[in-house]
């Protein structure tokens, strides 16, 4: 729950027939489709993948990796699109571990093993990455999003009727904070912050309201506000 005490509904599209799952669906969902692919592609030129699954609570992605491609592939697709604001150091971890930028996909991602990805080590970003199975795919992209989470349904708390379009990053971790437009003129009023530097918009990413994060470079289409 966000610190509207509403219930966030998270649901991501299938890449391969469009169909809107669950989180707790849409992997189970995506395998069926790969397991189809891979048996297509018997006899034809194929190649590793990892399907890993990236989470930061309700947020989430799953992406199809070259399993020979370095970790750097999966830093760069995070910044991209959930994390780039002021070019901050980012790095991989695991508490038995190290893990480095140069390792290779099939290296880190080993079943069971659960790993994080971190970045800006001042007002950190930390999502959840592991590995669902790996498949010999006839592809060529080195990485493929196979589903995101659509927008959240974070709604204005002070109507509790529209969706929320920005949000005060002064008040994020004291009051209510989302607002949608007409609401936002309202607490302009009452915090001086928000006019000056503290208005910033609801974007579809875990480092949403931190730092100068204003949203990502890819998948803007779903980067934006939820639509009732």
């Amino acid at each position: 729950k966000n610190n509207m005490d509403q219930e966030l509904k998270s649901s991501g599209k299938c890449y391969f027939c469009v169909e809107v799952l669950s989180q707790k669906e849409i992997g189970k969902h995506l395998a069926t489709h790969l397991i189809a692919m891979e048996k297509a592609a018997i006899g034809k030129k194929t190649k590793s993948y990892h399907h890993i699954l990236v989470e930061a609570s309700e947020m989430f992605l799953h992406i199809l990796v070259d399993s020979n491609a370095k970790m750097k592939i999966i830093d760069n697709f995070l910044r991209n699109i959930w994390l780039e604001c002021c070019g901050h150091l980012s790095n991989f971890g695991h508490k038995n571990f190290k893990i480095s930028m140069s390792h290779s996909i099939a290296e880190v991602f080993v079943p069971k093993v659960k790993i994080y990805h971190d970045y800006d080590y001042g007002s950190t970003t930390r999502v959840e990455l592991k590995t669902v199975k790996s498949y010999s795919l006839p592809l060529r992209e080195p990485l493929v999003l196979l589903s995101r989470n659509q927008p959240l349904n974070l709604m204005c708390a002070t109507c509790k009727k529209q969706p929320a379009v920005c949000l005060c990053s002064v008040c994020l971790y004291e009051e209510f904070a989302f607002f949608c437009s007409e609401c936002a003129l309202l607490h302009e009023e009452t915090c001086p912050d928000f006019e000056d530097y503290a208005n910033m918009p609801v974007v579809n990413s875990p480092r949403m309201g931190v730092c100068g994060y204003e949203g990502g470079s890819i998948d803007k289409a779903r980067d934006g506000v939820y639509k009732k």
